[in-house]
């Protein structure tokens, strides 16, 4: 089965040069799309410059939800099938169970100690108005 990369999409490698442990030059590369829909791509993100920490961020979280995406450990996932079943439950976990910082909302009348009202990815996208608990995930029947 062939592949086809969209237009619509804009990426950049970036490569860095080092010399021991000094990083002596960084390479900003076009691997697809132009350089202008890259630029507009970076002006939605509100970059000024490609920059890898979005993605550095992601899978540093993934790997730290997911013992078996870590590059040293016990934990074992040989069949793809269940490396795409343990990917799943942690985007599922990360996305409706755990509650982001980043995500947070200040309220209007501080309760006690509580001033920020703690908000999930989907409760920031209105998929949701709650918190969900794992048990709530592995009941919702999820269709592809």
């Amino acid at each position: 089965m062939k592949y086809r990369i969209p237009r619509t999409l804009a990426h950049v490698q970036i490569v860095k040069r080092r010399q021991g442990n000094k990083l002596e030059a960084v390479t900003v590369a076009k691997a697809h799309g132009s350089w202008r829909r890259i630029q507009q791509a970076l002006e939605v993100l509100g970059y000024q410059g490609p920059n890898t920490s979005t993605v550095e961020r992601f899978n540093a979280t993934a790997r730290r939800m997911n013992a078996h995406q870590v590059r040293r450990s016990l934990a074992f996932a040989h069949r793809p099938q269940t490396r795409e079943a343990l990917d799943s439950w942690s985007m599922a976990v990360y996305n409706w169970v755990r509650p982001h910082r980043s995500l947070r909302q200040k309220l209007a009348v501080p309760e006690g100690k509580r001033r920020y009202q703690p908000r999930t990815p989907a409760m920031a996208l209105g998929l949701t108005q709650r918190i969900w608990s794992e048990a709530d995930v592995l009941r919702t029947p999820a269709y592809p």
